[in-house]
């Protein structure tokens, strides 16, 4: 799959582009917040977007709102929190799955093998 990656942390994005790489994915871009993220997603096609929620000038779940507004992508969200059940329960685009900090590289295949 080609992914887009977005995480305000540095160790994570460069977890993702080993890991994703080391399973055969190809990381077509990493942001650093949601609105780099957008940005990305209206120039890039990517088949999957893993995001955070909590980042700076805009969070996860606005930017996914966005993109959203005029791509279907699904979307792997991971955050230090719990994830709402309301969040995945009530949403009506593209598949949405939740991973929880930290992630180990056996939930992020299975995860990617689920969608």
């Amino acid at each position: 799959m080609k992914i887009v990656v977005a995480d305000d942390e540095p160790d994570m994005r460069e977890y993702f582009l080993r890991m994703l790489t080391h399973l055969g994915h190809e990381v077509l871009a990493i942001a650093k917040n949601g609105e780099e993220l957008v940005q990305i997603c209206q120039l890039e096609s990517p088949d999957l977007i893993i995001t955070d929620l909590n980042m700076p000038i805009m969070n996860g779940d606005q930017a996914i709102e966005r993109i959203w507004g005029t791509k279907n992508i699904p979307v792997v969200i991971v955050s230090a929190f719990q994830c709402p059940e309301e969040l995945l329960r009530n949403t009506p685009h593209p598949p949405l799955r939740y991973l929880n900090k930290p992630i180990n590289r056996i939930q992020l295949k299975e995860i990617l093998d689920s969608i």
